[in-house]
């Protein structure tokens, strides 16, 4: 009995030193949840990053949208300008003025 209890007693450092290994590995597991808290918030402001570069997009659609409006806005005073020229030059053919009539008539609003 007295070598068991001796061979016991010699055995219990190692399973302090693995007691206090799997006590080493919690608290290093516990100090892993900052870094993933940090990827979590990494993640929330990249989020948070994308919904205000909304605005842009929309600013970017809307000047798209404007620029679209303005070509054709330039297009229609170009064409009014050349038809008044043409009708006080009496060159403009009758056909050709219905036609001029029906495009100018369109307000062009891009969607």
């Amino acid at each position: 009995m007295g070598r068991l209890c001796k061979g016991l007693w010699n055995q219990k450092p190692e399973i302090w030193r693995l007691k206090k290994g799997l006590r080493k590995l919690k608290e290093g597991f516990q100090n892993q949840k900052p870094r993933i808290w940090r990827v979590k918030t990494g993640l929330w402001k990249l989020k948070e990053g994308l919904r205000k570069q909304k605005p842009e997009i929309w600013r970017l659609k809307k000047g798209l949208r404007k620029l679209k409006e303005g070509l054709w806005n330039l297009i229609l005073k170009r064409l009014r300008t050349m038809k008044e020229g043409l009708r006080k030059l009496k060159k403009l053919p009758e056909r050709w003025s219905v036609w001029l009539d029906i495009i100018l008539s369109i307000n062009y609003k891009a969607s």
